[in-house]
């Protein structure tokens, strides 16, 4: 049962995370016009807007507790 609850947080976590980021792109994209600038901001800064920043960073956090959940579940019931 606890497994399984795991899992289905993982999943929904990291799903959650993936629909952030992309939410926050769009929303820079929209704003900015600048389509391309939105593959850049992943490896340059750029001027983000706060609630994109937001959704960027609530985005990032629940991506990588997602990934620590992952590595938890696979810690305690290895494959």
């Amino acid at each position: 049962m606890l497994q399984t609850s795991l899992v289905v947080a993982e999943i929904v976590l990291l799903s959650l995370g993936v629909l952030m980021i992309i939410k926050s792109m769009a929303q820079f994209g929209q704003r900015t016009q600048n389509w391309l600038g939105v593959l850049t901001m992943f490896y340059k800064r750029v001027g983000m807007d706060i609630a994109e920043y937001r959704w960027y960073r609530l985005g990032v956090a629940s991506f990588v507790l997602g990934v620590v959940l992952r590595i938890v579940n696979l810690t305690i019931w290895p494959v």
